[in-house]
């Protein structure tokens, strides 16, 4: 059981920065959220970011309307986020306490819901002292509107600012088998008791470096490369959710299946030999740069 309470199940979340940023009809991004709960995901990960030039709260708006057609729809964790918006072509960052409470209510009125089950700050914003940006949440909490707190892209000081203030119940960084540097944080988190959800599990957009360690482990199980990486993240700390950024069920079905799959102690010792080139992955919006576009 992971420390959201969402089991062990649950491990694989739906990310749906995709869903916007894509070129994905409505139908199969409904498609997609459906396929996902099927298989065993029960964390949506959204934002009021994630969304399309002229349309208010995209992402968001699909998740409702694929929830709606839930009967499970209680069982359903929802993790949106505030403090960062599209505007046009740009996403600025706002965390300031009146900025949060209007994205609040925007969130609540796009996903139809009284409450969100966790509500993030989706960057600490230079400009607004943390302890302002996390009374307003706590602020949010006592109003009802939200059940739990959450950070997203923090460091370790900034978390121990934060749990000073108020209880946090996840953090939200990326982390990957190729991309380990948020490793020390993860741990951080664990000894807190605190959820730790990865983004860019897989990486992140573009493509991913095709290596003889993950390929062989992968022939050796019978499974997709994409698999091998995310059981390695799984295997870093129960607490941990990697949150995919698929936007077809056919992938979030086979990423589903990672939360089965268990890797040899040599398996988990490998390593990616071939670094992340960035430099040749197509410009992305702060938005969307923080999930995997598979």
């Amino acid at each position: 059981m992971t420390p959201l309470g969402i089991g062990a199940a649950g491990r694989i979340g739906l990310g749906t920065a995709p869903l916007a940023f894509k070129d994905v009809t409505a139908q199969q991004a409904i498609a997609t959220i459906h396929t996902a709960l099927d298989h065993g995901v029960r964390l949506i990960d959204t934002a009021a970011a994630y969304t399309r030039a002229g349309i208010d709260a995209y992402a968001e708006t699909v998740v409702a309307k694929a929830l709606a057609q839930r009967s499970d729809r209680a069982d359903v964790l929802v993790a949106t986020k505030g403090g960062h918006r599209r505007a046009g072509d740009d996403f600025p960052v706002d965390a300031s306490p009146a900025a949060l409470r209007a994205d609040c209510d925007r969130s609540l009125r796009a996903l139809g819901v009284d409450r969100i089950g966790l509500y993030q700050l989706h960057h600490v914003d230079p400009r607004v002292p943390l302890v302002d940006s996390i009374g307003a949440l706590l602020d949010l909490r006592s109003a009802g509107k939200i059940a739990e707190i959450g950070l997203s892209n923090v460091s370790i000081a900034q978390i121990d600012q934060a749990r000073g203030l108020a209880p946090i119940a996840s953090v939200q960084n990326r982390l990957s088998l190729a991309e380990r540097a948020d490793l020390p944080t993860a741990r951080h988190c664990a000894d807190l008791g605190i959820a730790y959800l990865a983004y860019q599990p897989l990486g992140g957009s573009g493509a991913r470096p095709v290596d003889v360690h993950v390929a062989s482990a992968a022939e050796r199980h019978g499974v997709s490369t994409e698999q091998v990486w995310l059981a390695w993240l799984l295997a870093q700390g129960e607490h941990i959710v990697a949150l995919v950024g698929s936007s077809r069920p056919a992938t979030i079905v086979d990423s589903a299946r990672a939360a089965e799959l268990a890797l040899t102690p040599a398996e988990l010792g490998c390593t990616v030999s071939t670094p992340l080139d960035r430099a040749s992955f197509p410009p992305l919006s702060a938005a969307d740069a923080g999930h995997d576009l598979y």
